[in-house]
């Protein structure tokens, strides 16, 4: 366990060769780069992930991501404002008006076949 410790406790230890010094700085500093692009792209698929989440939030409840924005900007800086309700959008594929369409079912379908 001693020698752990010890090997915690000791510094880095660089080469004393200018140019080896010179050599290994630009390494380190090519790595950098390198992890600094890695963590830009991952910054920019996060956010990408974000918006597709809220987008589909939004869709999944009808609204748009506007109105999403302003639920959730009331839900974070007003806590004791209550939050509004979602508003309800009607379809307008939907031929029937207040009523739900109605599927045949399978047995009414066998029905028509014999009439045919």
């Amino acid at each position: 366990m001693n020698e752990n410790q010890n090997n915690e406790n000791k510094k880095k230890r660089y080469p004393s060769d200018r140019l080896k010094l010179h050599a290994l700085l630009e390494k380190k500093e090519q790595e950098l780069r390198e992890l600094q692009d890695e963590v830009q792209e991952l910054r920019e698929r996060v956010k990408q992930a974000d918006f597709t989440a809220i987008n589909a939030t939004a869709a999944l409840y009808h609204v748009t991501p506007e109105m999403f924005d302003e639920i959730m900007q009331i839900m974070k800086g007003e806590r004791d404002r209550p939050v509004p309700s979602v508003p309800m959008m009607e379809t307008a594929a939907s031929p029937l008006t207040g009523a739900e369409e109605e599927i045949p079912d399978e047995e009414d379908d066998s029905i028509d076949d014999e009439r045919a």
